[in-house]
C-alpha cells in the first residue's frame, strides 16, 4: 500500500516508459509529486498527469546528492532529514525535520504545520520537506514539518470536521441564500477540532523550540482543501497578540466568514497584517476556482497581507510555478522572524 510509493517512487527516473506502469503504479507516482488524480477518467489521463509528475520530481530532486534517495524506510528526507511519529493535540503526526531539531539540541527557525485534505493521510504531504528542501532559498534551514493525521469519518474516510460534500460541490450553482448559509453557519464538530489544534500548535512550539517554546511568528499554519480551511481557521483563533508567521491556503473555500472577519479585524487593530499564501487550480472539479477568489477578497479586505496564485491545473498542489511561490514565500516568513 502507501508504505512502497517511496520505493515505487524513487524507481521511476525521468526515462521510465509510462506505459509499462500499471494503474496503481501511475497513481502512486502521481501522489507523491503532490498531485491529484482525482479528474483523471481514464487510463490515458493518468499517464499525462504521471508525465507531468515526473518533470515536477525531477524539478525537485535534491542536486549533486547522488543516489536517488533509496527506501531508507522513512528516516531521512531530503538533505539528512529525519522523520519520526509523535502525537500532538491528540492527533497522531508523522514529524520530519533535521535530527538537531527532532532530538531536542536545537530550535527549529519555522515548524511548519500542513493539513491534509478530506479522505486523504498525513502521508500525502511527505514529500513536501524534499520539495522545498531541494530549493536554494530553504536549503540548509532548520525547518521542522508536522503533518497530523484527521480522524476518521463515516464515509469520508478522513475528516477534520463534518462537511457538507454535496453543498460545497455545488457550490457554482447554489442560490445566493443557500450560499450564505453555507459559508456562516458553523460546520459540525469545527469548535472541538479548533480546541485540539490549538493544543496541537502550543504542543509543537513546546517541541520544536530546543528546550523553550518556539515563538507564535515561528509557526506556520498550511492545508490543502478542507485542511486550508482548517488551517485557517486555527491561524484566526489564535490570540491576536501572538499570530502565526503566516498561513499556506492550498485549494480551499470560505468557512464561517463572519468569524473570520472578525477575527481579522482584531489582529488588525493589533496591527497585524496576517500573511496568507492563496493557490488555487483553475480547473478545479471539486471545490470551484471561485472559492479561492473569495477567500483571498474576505482576507484582502480584513487587513491580511495576501498573494494570490492560480494555476491551470484541478483539485491538485499545481506545478512548478506554484512550488516556487511556496519556497518563496516560506522563505519570506524566515526573513520576517529573522
Amino acid at each position: 500500500p502507501r508504505t512502497t510509493a517511496s520505493t515505487t517512487v524513487a524507481a521511476m527516473s525521468d526515462s521510465t516508459d509510462l506505459t509499462t506502469l500499471s494503474i496503481k503504479e501511475l497513481k502512486e507516482l502521481i501522489r507523491s509529486s503532490g498531485l491529484s488524480f482525482e479528474d483523471c477518467i481514464d487510463k490515458a489521463d493518468l499517464r499525462s498527469r504521471a508525465a507531468e509528475a515526473q518533470e515536477r520530481l525531477e524539478a525537485s530532486a535534491p542536486k549533486g546528492g547522488g543516489g536517488g534517495g533509496g527506501g531508507g524506510g522513512g528516516s531521512s528526507a531530503a538533505g539528512g532529514m529525519a522523520r519520526a511519529s509523535k502525537t500532538f493535540g491528540g492527533y497522531d503526526a508523522l514529524v520530519i525535520g533535521p535530527p538537531s531539531v527532532l532530538d531536542g539540541s536545537e530550535a527549529a527557525e519555522l515548524a511548519v504545520i500542513v493539513l491534509h485534505g478530506l479522505g486523504a493521510t498525513k502521508e500525502d504531504f511527505a514529500d513536501l520537506p524534499r520539495m522545498l528542501g531541494g530549493e536554494q532559498a530553504l536549503a540548509g534551514r532548520r525547518l521542522v514539518y508536522v503533518l497530523p493525521q484527521a480522524p476518521p469519518s463515516p464515509l469520508l474516510g478522513a475528516a477534520w470536521w463534518q462537511i457538507n460534500v454535496a453543498a460545497f460541490l455545488a457550490i457554482s450553482t447554489a442560490s445566493p441564500d443557500s450560499m450564505a448559509k453555507m459559508i456562516r453557519e458553523e460546520p459540525v464538530g469545527l469548535s472541538q477540532c479548533r480546541e485540539k489544534l490549538q493544543k496541537l500548535c502550543a504542543e509543537v512550539r513546546a517541541f520544536a523550540g530546543g528546550g523553550s517554546a518556539l515563538p507564535s511568528r515561528r509557526l506556520l499554519l498550511a492545508g490543502f482543501s478542507q485542511g486550508a480551511m482548517t488551517a485557517m481557521d486555527t491561524a484566526l483563533h489564535m490570540p491576536p497578540t501572538e499570530p502565526p508567521a503566516g498561513v499556506v491556503f492550498l485549494s480551499g473555500a470560505p468557512i464561517v466568514v463572519e468569524q473570520w472577519s472578525a477575527r481579522l479585524q482584531a489582529l488588525k487593530q493589533a496591527g497585524e497584517a496576517l500573511p496568507v499564501l492563496v493557490t488555487h487550480g483553475m480547473a478545479d472539479g471539486t471545490l470551484p476556482f471561485a472559492c479561492s477568489g473569495w477567500v483571498r477578497d474576505l482576507l484582502t479586505a480584513n487587513g491580511a497581507d495576501v498573494k494570490y496564485v492560480t494555476h491551470p491545473g484541478g483539485h491538485d498542489l499545481g506545478g512548478a510555478s506554484v512550488v516556487r511561490s511556496l519556497v518563496s514565500f516560506v522563505a519570506a516568513r524566515l526573513a520576517d522572524r529573522a
